[in-house]
Parts: C-alpha cells; sequence; structure tokens
C-alpha cells in the first residue's frame, strides 16, 4: 500500500496527460472515499483508496501519474479543497435546472456531482474516468442528512455496479421512508425535504410507489435497492445513481409537479443512463428513450390512446412552430465526437421519444394496441436486461428490438435507424409524402384535399395551416406591451427582459387587449372579454379569481401569433409567472390555483389542393 497526502488547491481542474502513448496496465476496480464535510468554511476533507488489477501505471486526475503498480495493490492518499460555486448565477426564471453549479458546500446545502472533480479520479489514456466499484462515508453532520451514489450499506454509500464517478448530496431535511413491494423484491422509497416542505413528503412517496408499481413490470427489476428524492437548494432535476435531486420550486408545486416528465422521468434515470450506461460515440440515446418511457409512455399507459395522441401531435406542432430546433442527427447529440457539433436538447429529448413512438408502430405491425402490450416494452425489457451496468448503443437498442420477430434476418430495421437516427432528415408534410420501409403513413384523399397522418405518428412539419396556436409560437419572437401596473411588473419585469423581440404579440393586461380589440375580434378561435370573465371555445367563465392565457392565429399576417394574460381580479396574476410551462396549451384557464382548464385548438389534418 502506498500513501500519500495531497493539498489539492485546484482539484477543479484536470491534469493535462502528457504521456499519449503509455499503456495503462492497471486498472482500478474499486474506490473508496472517506470525507468530511465542512459547510461553514466550503470545506472538504478527504481520503481515498484505490484498488487496481493487473500491473503497470495509472493516471489519477488530480493526483498524478503512479507507476509501477502491482496487481492487488491498493493506493490511499488524503486531499482538501473548498468548493464554492455561484449558485444564484444560473438561476432563470421559468427554467427547472440551473447547469452552472458542479461542487458547492456551504451552509445552505451541499451539492458535489460525479461529473465534478471534487474527488480525485482514476482515469484512462483519454481522459475519461474508468468504471469502477466506488463507496463512500462521509463524517455526521448533527441535524443533517445525506446521499450519494448507490445504496446505503452499513452507513456507507455503495454502488451495486461499476459506476464513473460518486455524486453526494445533503441538508438539513425532514426525512421518511417506505418498503415497497414490487414483482422483482422490495425497494426503499425515501424522501428528505426542507422542513417547510414537510407537508409534500407523502405525495412524493405516494408517487414513487405508484410509479414503481408501474414500470417494474414493463421493464424489470429497478436497478438499486433504494430511491431516494432529495430537495436541493437550487433549480436542479438531476438524476443519480438510486437517487434525484429536484429545486425548491418544484418540490413546493407538488402534487401539481407530479405530472408526467417530472418524477416519473428522474425515476426512469435509474434504468436508462444510471443502470444502461451511455456509449456516446454515436449519440446520447438516454434522455429520448427516457423522455419516451416518462414524459409520453405515462401518458399513454394511464390516460390511453387520446392522451398519447395529444402528446404526440404537441411535439409536431412544437417543431413546426420552430423547425430550427431540429437542427442535428440523434447520432451527433451528446455525442463524444468533437466533430459533431451542437445539437438541440428538442433532438435528443423530444424528436428521439417520437423515433421510439415510431418504433414502437413498427414493432406492433401497424396495429394500435393497449399501451402494456405493446411490443415496444418488451424490447426495453429486453435492452435493459441484455445491458444492465454496460455501456450501451442506439445499434444495442436496434439489436433488442430486431430480436421481437428472431426469423426476420438481422438488420432488417437499418432503414429505421440509418434514416432516424444518423442521418438529420426533417421531412415537411405534403400531399405526396413518401416513407421508407418499413414504416408507414396514413393517407386518405377526396375530391380536392389530402387528408395526411391524422393520428400524428409519423415525425414532420406541419404545414402553416396546421399550427396550433399556443405562446411557444409567440415568444419566438415578439411584441410585449403589458399594463405599467405595479402588480404585474413585479411579476413580469424579470423575464420579459429576455424575450426575443419580433411581430408576434404578447398582451398582458386589460389595457393592451382594449388596443387591439379590433383585431383580436377577427381572431379564429377567438377571446371576448367581460369585467367578470371571458368566453373561450364557445365556453363562458365567470368569477372574481379567474385568469386565462389564450393564444391565436393572427387575423391576417400568415405565420404570426397572438397571446393574451387576462386576469379578472387580483388573484389571477399569481399565474402570470407560471405562462412559460404552457408551451403546448392555446388556452389555459385558472380558478386562484386551480386549473380549470388546459386546451389546445387543432386544426384539420386535410391539406386541400
Amino acid at each position: 500500500m502506498r500513501i500519500f497526502s495531497l493539498i489539492l488547491d485546484s482539484i477543479l481542474y484536470p491534469m493535462i496527460l502528457y504521456i499519449t502513448t503509455l499503456f495503462l496496465a492497471a486498472i482500478p476496480t474499486h474506490q473508496a472515499l472517506s470525507i468530511r464535510l465542512d459547510p461553514e468554511t466550503n470545506m472538504v476533507y478527504g481520503e481515498t483508496t484505490i484498488t487496481v488489477k493487473g500491473s503497470g501505471d495509472l493516471m489519477v486526475e488530480g493526483a498524478g501519474l503512479f507507476t509501477g503498480l502491482e496487481d492487488g495493490e491498493t493506493i490511499t492518499y488524503q486531499w482538501q479543497n473548498t468548493f464554492q460555486d455561484d449558485v444564484a448565477s444560473g438561476e432563470k426564471i421559468g427554467q427547472i435546472h440551473n447547469f452552472s453549479v458542479d461542487a458547492h458546500v456551504s451552509e445552505e446545502g451541499v451539492f458535489l456531482s460525479d461529473w465534478a472533480q471534487w474527488y480525485p479520479k482514476p482515469v484512462n489514456q483519454s481522459g475519461a474516468p474508468f468504471l469502477r466499484i466506488m463507496e463512500l462515508e462521509v463524517a455526521p453532520i448533527e441535524g443533517w442528512t445525506f446521499v450519494a451514489s448507490g445504496n446505503p450499506l452499513n452507513g456507507k454509500w455503495l454502488t451495486p455496479r461499476p459506476v464513473d464517478g460518486m455524486a453526494l448530496v445533503g441538508n438539513k431535511h425532514v426525512s421518511r421512508s417506505k418498503a415497497v413491494s414490487t414483482a422483482y423484491g422490495e425497494v426503499v422509497v425515501a424522501v428528505n425535504l426542507a422542513p417547510d416542505h414537510e407537508d409534500k413528503i407523502q405525495y412524493y412517496i405516494e408517487a414513487a410507489e405508484q410509479y414503481l408499481h408501474l414500470y417494474t413490470p414493463l421493464l424489470g427489476k429497478y436497478p438499486y435497492a433504494h430511491f431516494t428524492i432529495v430537495e436541493n437548494f437550487f433549480s436542479s432535476g438531476f438524476a443519480y445513481p438510486g437517487f434525484t435531486v429536484l429545486g425548491p420550486r418544484v418540490v413546493g408545486m407538488a402534487p401539481k409537479s407530479l405530472a408526467p416528465g417530472y418524477l416519473d422521468h428522474e425515476l426512469i434515470h435509474n434504468w436508462w443512463g444510471n443502470g444502461v450506461y451511455v456509449d456516446a460515440r454515436n449519440g446520447n440515446w438516454c434522455e429520448a428513450l427516457t423522455s419516451f418511457t416518462s414524459n409520453y409512455g405515462r401518458r399513454a399507459l394511464e390516460d390511453g390512446h387520446e392522451a398519447a395522441r395529444s402528446y404526440r401531435r404537441g411535439l409536431l406542432n412544437k417543431v413546426s412552430l420552430n423547425p430550427t430546433l431540429d437542427n442535428g442527427s440523434l447520432s451527433n447529440f451528446g455525442s463524444a465526437d468533437p466533430n459533431s457539433g451542437s445539437v438541440d436538447r428538442f433532438v435528443g429529448y423530444d424528436k428521439g421519444a417520437f423515433v421510439f413512438m415510431m418504433l414502437e408502430d413498427i414493432l406492433n405491425e401497424g396495429e394500435v394496441v393497449d399501451a402494456p402490450t405493446s411490443k415496444i416494452w418488451s424490447t426495453l425489457a429486453r435492452f435493459a436486461k441484455d445491458n444492465m451496468g454496460m455501456a450501451a448503443s442506439w445499434k444495442d437498442i436496434q439489436i433488442a428490438a430486431e430480436k421481437e420477430y428472431p426469423i426476420r434476418p438481422s438488420g432488417w430495421l437499418d432503414s429505421f435507424f440509418t434514416y432516424w437516427v444518423h442521418e438529420h432528415n426533417v421531412p415537411i408534410t405534403t400531399p405526396d409524402i413518401e416513407v421508407i420501409e418499413p414504416q408507414h403513413i396514413e393517407i386518405t384523399k377526396g375530391g380536392n384535399w389530402t387528408d395526411i397522418d391524422p393520428d400524428y405518428r409519423y415525425y414532420r412539419i406541419f404545414p402553416k395551416g396546421q399550427i396550433s396556436p399556443t405562446i411557444a409560437g409567440t415568444l419566438s419572437g415578439t411584441t410585449v406591451e403589458v399594463d405599467t401596473t405595479e402588480e404585474v411588473l413585479s411579476d413580469t419585469g424579470a423575464w420579459l427582459a429576455e424575450v426575443d423581440a419580433g411581430n408576434n404579440l404578447l398582451l398582458i393586461g386589460k389595457k393592451p387587449i382594449a388596443l387591439h380589440n379590433e383585431v383580436l375580434s377577427q381572431c379564429e378561435d377567438g377571446i371576448q372579454f367581460t369585467d367578470k370573465g371571458f368566453t373561450v371555445g364557445e365556453e363562458t367563465y365567470e368569477g372574481e379569481d379567474l385568469a386565462v392565457l389564450h393564444t391565436m392565429n393572427h387575423p391576417t399576417r400568415d405565420g404570426e401569433f397572438i397571446t393574451v394574460f387576462y386576469s379578472v381580479g387580483e388573484a389571477g396574476w399569481e399565474r402570470l409567472r407560471f405562462i412559460w410551462y404552457y408551451t403546448k396549451d392555446t388556452t389555459v384557464i385558472w380558478d386562484a390555483n386551480e386549473t380549470l382548464l388546459r386546451r389546445v385548438y387543432e386544426p384539420s389534418t386535410r391539406i386541400i389542393e
């Protein structure tokens, strides 16, 4: 055993690997961390022991090159460092993620991500961390609760399979847990929240239990012994092996924040990304698959075909409103290839999820089946079982899908994966649209019209006449007109400055709406206002606490939108700060804190020739 005492003043900066031809024969198999935190001074004091197999040299990022190691030898060394990120700089109104924080230790909380250099990491010749079993022991701090990657075991955290990093979070939390019985054994659901959110704990326990019962029969054994939900001290929504961190705003919105795509999305990452790892040489597939499994899949499983259809249409509407969102291939999203370019999150999450929806149709041979019986779920269960604890690629997903029909020749899905994953194709909706085998598209022709894909099962850009008006279209470039009242400006001032200027109209409050009354009266699917309420979608709503967000196509300027926000009384202004979260809706109506209606105006799918 070799012991080194190091004071690392700058562990956040990777050591340059100046020996590029070195053969690193010593491979780390296990890394143990033992740390003490001092939130008051932002300090981490640590000791780590790395065990290797094989003989040779090992580069440890942040510590240096260790030479002449023997098979089974251990290296033990100590370090200390301060970690204090600028948390406030990354907080953005309307966003639930703050990506500016990597490693932070303070009285407000501890956040040490597995992607950050908060401890020395053994790396290969390319600078990538080795996969190894990791364990972590944290010296207790009175009143604090800590959670780390893996499973809790005898006061430590141990990963059940090799990982490339360790994450640690903690704060002064109230904690509760429940053992949940699944078809594959017991899973402990734990919830750690700030004391002022203690009343939200039961919502999260019940939701996680529901998701485990929903997904384990479809995907197989949950990959960890625990699923812990931790309230972070800044905007989060990050998933780690066995736990997730959620920002205080999202936590405080429960149960509204338990809609598909929130907590379920983070739970599913324990299969995709933290269970089956990502081989990113040909793109990061795990956000696409997680979005399909949770954001879309839960709707299909729980709410049925119409909810699934509505979600598909919403994704197509989103890209049709702003086609520049689709700016690259899925094989280039999150790719390890430095020449792949920057590909928008829409591609990696939304378009990727839609590709799985189309794959589902192929596997079901075009039949619309009840969601739990769909062949996509047996495909995903196979993919999870065959690749758990290993790095998998889009090719491995194709292999799992092709096994649904073992008598077909290998590669029968090559054309599908080539067109949708490895190439960058963005079909436009036209009467003569063509698809490649084995896909098909539903087309019906009348006297002077063509009805194309009315169930929205094929990824494509809508013609302008088929785009549903939503605030997402308005915010793509807008002129903002707002009541100059103190109530309105206090809620809008911070984010209005970030809205791109353009020809669309965003009218907030009674005065701007009144000034544009003439053009509003000409809008299709319009809205009429009274002192007591409003009429929209052929329904009248009246009440002192009502508020409405409504978007219309401009009556005379093709491709432009008008959005109005109107509050009958003072209470409705509280809803204004949340309008960013309704980018897929034409109309949203609130009664104080209660959402009365979420509606999408859907134009005809027919193209008049």
